[in-house]
């Protein structure tokens, strides 16, 4: 009975398993479907957000007004016992009040820092879906440079049974079998060294999306996309509403906010205090107030005033470092992107239909036996490096896009 028992609860922690596993894995992912997930569960968005949030709770604490003090009190308090109490008790409340713009200057540098994080916010959106796009690409490129090892792989293979049957036929020597022969294997070698980039690629794109254990089957696209290439002069224009030159602008602000701020605070507090006396000797009741008045003598904020404008003078120059930095990206991946469309007009246009009219020639005349192993063979390779070529290019083509895009206006989520 107890074995039973054991073998029930065994079976559905089993199943319980598999069906975690079946919830975390993708048969077939499309580029839309991966920056979904992505946005949806990548650990450095929930990051992002949460310091936006922590930044807005310090932007609502920054404008408070200080509490007040509640006092309690005994005094004249006698070591040894008198005949004549002595005792005086005080009860009352004291109240700090922030003199000048103090606290209205707090909650607008706050609110500042927190457009930063806002900003840092769309910059982290942008970079994830360059990132994901990029992987995606890659994760294609190998899903189609496996799946065209695998035609080359087939296609050796009917070279060794045309080259079995004519050696049956007497027509070509065993040497030509056992070197095509050869020539499968390595391609068969090849293909497994695809397969294995194939998963690779595969993990490396779940990784992007933030999740790693997600197990991704296989992805869904075209290599060959088709888009329209905008200028690179409009491309320019957008530079100013890109999120990581809009962030270092906040922090700008940000900046010269905390030296109002600094500036605000070196007008010290105002205490004041409201204060019941009791004098027991007398039985009478009596008020008292007080204030009481930092002396900046000491301590005038010098050196956080000094701290501020240097800040703020680090943020002026992380601003043209932001604007040099995108400008210089913008104008290499445009580059590339317009390199690798003219590569792939000319593998269009010229190369591919080239390749497959020398291969079908060489193909049909040694199964005429007009030829030999060896014209056949280099013509093979030469077909097989140049398809792997074009895939490449058109692998390179969406990379580069996914940069140059990037530069796109567009909404951001958050």
């Amino acid at each position: 009975m107890k074995i039973e028992i054991l073998l029930t609860l065994l079976g559905v922690l089993g199943g319980a398993l598999v069906a975690f596993g079946a919830t975390n894995q993708i048969e077939l992912l499309t580029l839309d479907q991966a920056i979904e997930l992505a946005e949806r569960r990548h650990p450095q968005l929930a990051e992002t957000r949460a310091l936006v949030e922590a930044a807005s709770g310090r932007a609502q604490q920054a404008g408070t007004f200080p509490n007040p003090e509640a006092i309690l009190g005994a005094q004249q308090i006698p070591i040894q016992s008198y005949p004549v109490p002595d005792r005086q008790y005080v009860a009352g409340f004291g109240q700090t009040i922030p003199l000048g713009n103090r606290l209205s200057k707090a909650r607008e540098a706050e609110l500042l820092e927190r457009e930063v994080r806002l900003r840092g916010l769309d910059g982290v959106y942008r970079q994830l879906r360059k990132r994901v796009q990029s992987s995606f690409a890659t994760a294609l490129y190998q899903e189609s440079a496996f799946q065209a090892q695998s035609r080359i792989t087939a296609g050796l293979a009917s070279v060794v049974a045309i080259t079995k049957a004519r050696l049956d036929a007497g027509d070509v020597i065993p040497q030509d079998l056992a070197r095509s022969e050869m020539e499968l294997a390595r391609a068969e070698v090849e293909m497994r060294r695809s397969e294995s980039l194939r998963k690779q690629g595969l993990i490396s794109l779940s990784g992007a999306m933030g999740d790693p254990n997600l197990e991704v089957k296989s992805v869904e696209g075209s290599l060959d996309l088709a888009f329209e290439v905008p200028t690179l002069d409009s491309l320019a224009a957008n530079l100013a509403s890109q999120p990581e030159l809009q962030e270092a602008e906040a922090g700008v602000r940000a900046s010269n906010a905390r030296i109002d701020l600094v500036k605000a605070e070196r007008i010290p507090d105002v205490k004041v205090e409201a204060l019941y006396h009791r004098l027991e000797v007398s039985g009478q009741n009596t008020f008292d107030l007080g204030l009481s008045i930092p002396l900046p003598l000491f301590n005038r904020n010098q050196g956080r005033l000094r701290e501020a404008r240097s800040d703020a003078l680090a943020a002026e120059a992380r601003v043209r470092k932001t604007a040099n930095e995108l400008n210089l990206s913008l104008r290499e991946s445009y580059v590339a992107l317009t390199t690798a469309l003219d590569n792939l007009k000319t593998f269009r246009t010229q190369i591919l239909p080239r390749a497959e009219t020398v291969l079908r020639s060489a193909e049909l005349r040694y199964a005429a036996g007009d030829s030999a192993l060896t014209d056949v063979l280099p013509v093979r390779r030469d077909w097989a490096a140049v398809h792997l070529s074009y895939l490449e290019t058109l692998r390179d083509v969406m990379q580069s896009w996914a940069e140059v895009s990037s530069f796109l206006a567009q909404s951001t989520k958050r």
